[in-house]
C-alpha cells in the first residue's frame, strides 16, 4: 500500500477505509466542484469562488490518490493514461 493509504489506516486505528468510502467522498468532492462551477457561470469568477473550488479540487485528488494506493495501482500512471485517453477523444483518434 501507499504511505497516504498506510497512513490514513494509522489514524483509524489500523482499520482501513473501505473502498466505497472513499469513492463516496471522492463523488461528494466532485458534486461540490461542479456546484461551484456553477455559481462561477451565473455569478462570474470571483477569488472566494475559485478559491473554494480549488480546495475541493484539492481533496478530489487525494481521494483519487488514496483509491490508487489501496488498490495498489500508481497514481501517476492513471493520471497519465488518462490525459493520453482525453487527448485521443478530444482530437477524435480514439480507437475502438
Amino acid at each position: 500500500m501507499g504511505k497516504f493509504f498506510d497512513a490514513l489506516t494509522k489514524k483509524r486505528g489500523g482499520i482501513p477505509e473501505p473502498l466505497f468510502e472513499t469513492t463516496a467522498v471522492l463523488s461528494y468532492e466532485v458534486g461540490r466542484m461542479l456546484e461551484q462551477t456553477m455559481y462561477i457561470k451565473w455569478r462570474g469568477e470571483d477569488k472566494a469562488r475559485l478559491g473554494f473550488f480549488k480546495s475541493e479540487l484539492m481533496d478530489a485528488i487525494a481521494q483519487c490518490v488514496l483509491i490508487c494506493e489501496s488498490l495498489n495501482i500508481d497514481f501517476n500512471d492513471m493520471k497519465e493514461l488518462g490525459i493520453e485517453k482525453a487527448m485521443e477523444r478530444f482530437t477524435g483518434k480514439e480507437i475502438k
